[in-house]
């Protein structure tokens, strides 16, 4: 009876299917849905705060990679994305439209201070003892403080007492030990500088350029939003469309900022 129970037992173990075996797939991060193409931080360079610290913007764009990217956090709106590949705290990635991500790097001081990353540093390493004497709070420390400037003390001498006698008709007369005795106050006049040197003005400043159809255009105000009803495209420049406005002016162009982002004006 034994053996015929345990091998009942030994075919419900072997025939019964394993289980437990279940596996896990890490689907790829979706593309973002929500870009700072159009964000004016974004366009001025200003740099972001994520996890306690500032990035700023640094390098080439590059393309979307959702085997390796992953959403991490939000900014004024914006999503942004890190990259599981690098050490972690180093860069952050924020869509700038299409498949487009911009990155924004961290600085190296304080506790990063002497490391360098997945990358080599975009920016100067800082070090502790130069962290030290620095102006401001991280990341702007810009140099060590100056002094306070003191002004100079301008002595102010006591007055000698004056030694003499009174006649009969009321005329004072001063005694020769008391001339003699008496020594003519010096004053200390404060250092005045010798000359004034300002810095010199520059001596041209052409701003904000671009060379498109044999003539030179200059930047002439704040980017705005495409509108496919108002600017029409007459050319290329590097790459970007180059638009003018319907019924516009001849002198106006206006081309991109960014990829897909909002045009800037120039003018000849």
């Amino acid at each position: 009876m034994r053996p015929t129970v345990l091998a009942v037992f030994l075919s419900i173990a072997v025939l019964v299917p394993k289980l437990g075996n279940a596996q896990a797939y890490n689907l790829p991060t979706p593309s973002p849905e929500v870009t700072a193409a159009n964000a004016l931080w974004q366009i001025n360079g200003e740099p972001v705060f994520f996890e306690g610290d500032f990035y700023f913007p640094t390098g080439p764009t590059v393309y979307f990679d959702g085997n390796v990217m992953r959403r991490s956090g939000v900014y004024r709106g914006v999503p942004l994305y890190v990259d599981a590949t690098l050490t972690p705290g180093s860069y952050v990635y924020v869509p700038i439209g299409g498949n487009l991500m911009r990155p924004y790097e961290r600085k190296r001081y304080g506790q990063l201070a002497g490391t360098t990353g997945s990358y080599t540093p975009s920016f100067p390493i800082q070090r502790d003892v130069e962290l030290a004497g620095a102006v401001g709070p991280y990341p702007y420390a810009i140099g060590p403080a100056e002094p306070p400037v003191v002004p100079e003390a301008i002595q102010v001498p006591t007055p000698a007492p004056m030694v003499g006698s009174f006649s009969a008709s009321g005329t004072f007369t001063t005694s020769a030990s008391g001339a003699a005795g008496a020594s003519s106050p010096s004053i200390v006049a404060p250092t005045q500088p010798s000359h004034i040197e300002s810095i010199p003005a520059p001596r041209s400043n052409a701003g904000i350029w671009v060379e498109f159809n044999g003539g030179r255009w200059f930047s002439a105000g704040p980017a705005v939003p495409y509108f496919e009803d108002r600017f029409v495209q007459i050319g290329d420049y590097r790459g970007f469309p180059v638009y003018r406005l319907r019924n516009g002016p001849s002198n106006e162009i206006w081309i991109p900022a960014v990829t897909d982002g909002p045009l800037a004006p120039y003018r000849r």
